[in-house]
């Protein structure tokens, strides 16, 4: 019992049951799927995403699901689920208010409904990243997240004592895994082919996806601030900076990262459209919504020449990296940094004094991320640890 206790322990990727329960984004393929996190005992890095309500996938469908078994059994819990849902759902402004439960129509054919989205296994190589944007959250969840932050620089002794024991423990379950591993072998010997495979694929569930967890090189880096290379959602390899909070076979979580959000906002002439700006990626769960960051202005058209000439300005507060203009099958390259309120002038061909504009773009959000290990490499510490630090400061190394 002892032995499965220890593997009971580990059967959850340690990265993943950091934010179990939490409210996250998770990127897969162009797509983001928001929800809460949860993980399950067994389900190595594995996890299913909660959609809030509003984050429903097609609901009527499932209200017609509620109604048909309602109508079917006569049990009055599946109406009373149903009657809730469209009150909430009312409330929130995701179906009109004068939808009454009766106008709901049963149609075997029309899309299903999806409350949740799994993420086996296997799936964890096409995971971009998991990320948790501070702006997000409440004011509540900032200040706990600090606290956690704040003890990942200075962790508490009990914590340090924790984590040691954590770690050999960890020893011990792989000690553990290869002497299953060698015990059933000589156990299975005499026994039929089929039986063997039936004991191999046990033995895999309960031991073999939980692997190997200690990392010398990244366990002395747990609360320092690293420097990583990703392969980012859009493709770009790019470097950031964050503190480490944990590791596993699977993932990596970084806190405290300043994420670059890539974005893209369409102009008719100098009025942007309804809906934009917007994340590149199509969300599923929850829509980030944002102000205008980049205005149009000075639109000239050239009639003769057939070009447009216009100057685009930043109307932000903040730092806003431009990286490309398209106007129908023209494109001009920026990669620039624009300063609060610094504008760029720009010229282009076009047929039309309004054309289409889109703008593509990257803003800076503050988030605690995880990556798949397969996208993350550690390049090494951003900062000098303490001990070193006095080291240096004392003129003790580097003579």
């Amino acid at each position: 019992s002892i032995i499965y206790a220890i593997i009971e322990w580990f059967s959850r990727d340690r990265v993943i049951k950091t934010i179990s329960g939490e409210r996250a984004f998770v990127f897969i393929g162009s797509e983001a799927y928001y929800g809460k996190i949860h993980v399950p005992p067994r389900s190595g890095g594995g996890f299913e995403i909660l959609f809030p309500p509003e984050g429903i996938l097609n609901p009527k469908t499932l209200l017609a699901f509620l109604l048909e078994n309602y109508k079917e059994t006569g049990d009055k819990k599946f109406l009373e689920e149903a009657e809730a849902l469209i009150e909430d759902l009312k409330k929130k402004g995701i179906i009109s208010k004068e939808i009454t439960l009766e106008q709901i129509p049963i149609d075997p054919w029309a899309p299903p409904s999806l409350v949740s989205r799994k993420i086996t296994t296997d799936e964890i190589k096409n995971i971009h990243m998991i990320c948790i944007f501070k702006h997000l959250l409440t004011e509540e969840e900032r200040k706990r997240r600090w606290k956690e932050l704040e003890k990942l620089y200075h962790p508490p002794f009990f914590n340090k004592i924790k984590r040691k024991i954590y770690n050999s423990l960890a020893y011990v379950k792989d000690k553990i895994a290869s002497t299953a591993t060698k015990t059933t072998y000589t156990f299975m010997t005499p026994l039929p082919m089929e039986l063997k495979k039936g004991v191999e694929d046990l033995e895999k569930k309960a031991i073999g996806t939980i692997g190997s967890i200690y990392d010398a090189l990244l366990e002395n880096s747990i609360g320092r601030l690293i420097t990583i290379q990703v392969q980012d959602v859009d493709g770009e390899t790019k470097l950031y900076q964050g503190v480490l909070r944990e590791y596993s076979n699977n993932y990596i979580s970084v806190y405290d990262i300043d994420y670059r959000v890539q974005m893209v906002a369409k102009y008719s002439g100098e009025n942007i459209l309804k809906g934009y700006p917007k994340p590149i990626f199509k969300l599923y769960g929850k829509m980030i919504r944002e102000p205008q960051h980049l205005a149009i202005e000075s639109l000239n058209f050239d009639d003769e020449n057939k070009t447009i000439s216009f100057k685009l300005r930043n109307i932000r507060d903040e730092l806003i990296k431009v990286e490309k203009i398209q106007l129908a099958s023209n494109s001009v390259t920026v990669n620039r940094v624009l300063k609060p309120h610094e504008a760029i002038d720009v010229k282009m061909n076009s047929e039309s004094p309004t054309p289409l504009i889109e703008v593509f773009y990257e803003i800076c959000r503050e988030a605690d991320v995880i990556w798949p290990r397969a996208k993350v490499k550690v390049v090494g510490l951003g900062d000098y640890p303490s001990t070193l630090l006095r080291s240096i400061l004392f003129r003790k190394i580097f003579r």
